[in-house]
């Protein structure tokens, strides 16, 4: 009798031992965190500026009438006395680069700006560009710097888009008088900029970007007609559309 209560009793305490065994195996494995919010983004592609100009003459100089005098420019047909009816840039192109700094999982603080590309200051509707031989007003390099607060949404998986306001101030780095305006200037400024875009991230830090941009900026452009000593000065409203792709990373 003792000999078969041993064998039920080592049964038992086996039984309870798979038993315990079985039930540690179906505690269920605690998922792993998610991972922490990014603390900045990095946006590195190419840009393009569309400017949509509009001219009007300003300070006492002369813009839809270039008075030019008798003989200077050799025989004028008297129809050609007009002028320029308003400055056309063509879309630049180069290098952009953005940064920012998440205060929240879902706001940051961003700067933005790119390579300085060169624009051409066009006129349009210039009478007298068979006698000046060109109609670019001049050429200058500049570059805008913008500070932006943006608001990034984070509730669609890889796809997240944002929208962004700031200030843009107009960088000048230099300008070229290589048209028929001798001492160009082209003035600083400041303006307002929205934005709005998409990240879609590839991995956890790195993927690639769409992004737009409405700047509302205006400045003044001036300059003497060739050596002749007639000032050209006028208030261009650029409100350039930026447009931008490329790599994002964020970490």
């Amino acid at each position: 009798m003792t000999g078969a209560f041993r064998v039920w009793a080592a049964a038992l305490i086996a039984a309870l031992a798979i038993t315990r065994a079985e039930a540690a195996d179906l505690t269920p494995t605690p998922e792993p965190a998610p991972p922490p919010p990014p603390l900045f983004y990095l946006h590195v592609g190419a840009l393009g500026v569309f400017p949509q100009t509009n001219a009007q003459s300003t300070g006492g100089g002369f813009f839809n009438y270039l008075p030019v005098p008798a003989g200077a420019l050799g025989t004028i047909p008297p129809n050609a006395q007009g002028g320029i009816s308003n400055v056309a840039i063509r879309p630049v192109y180069t290098l952009g680069l953005e940064a920012g700094w998440f205060i929240t999982p879902n706001i940051a603080l961003e700067i933005s700006a790119g390579v300085p590309p060169i624009a051409h200051l066009k006129a349009t509707g210039l009478t007298l560009a068979p006698q000046l031989g060109t109609n670019l007003l001049g050429s200058t390099r500049i570059g805008p710097a913008m500070f932006l607060l943006r608001y990034q949404f984070t509730n669609f998986g890889p796809i997240q888009p944002y929208l962004g306001a700031g200030a843009v101030y107009m960088l000048n780095f230099g300008n070229i008088s290589d048209g028929i305006l001798t001492n160009l200037a082209v003035d600083q400024n400041f303006g307002f900029v929205v934005q709005a875009g998409a990240d879609y991230m590839l991995t956890q830090n790195w993927g690639v970007f769409l992004d737009g941009k409405k700047i509302f900026y205006s400045t003044d452009v001036s300059g003497d007609l060739l050596n002749l000593g007639v000032p050209i000065r006028t208030h261009v409203q650029l409100d350039p559309w930026v447009a931008s792709a490329g790599i994002t990373f964020k970490y």
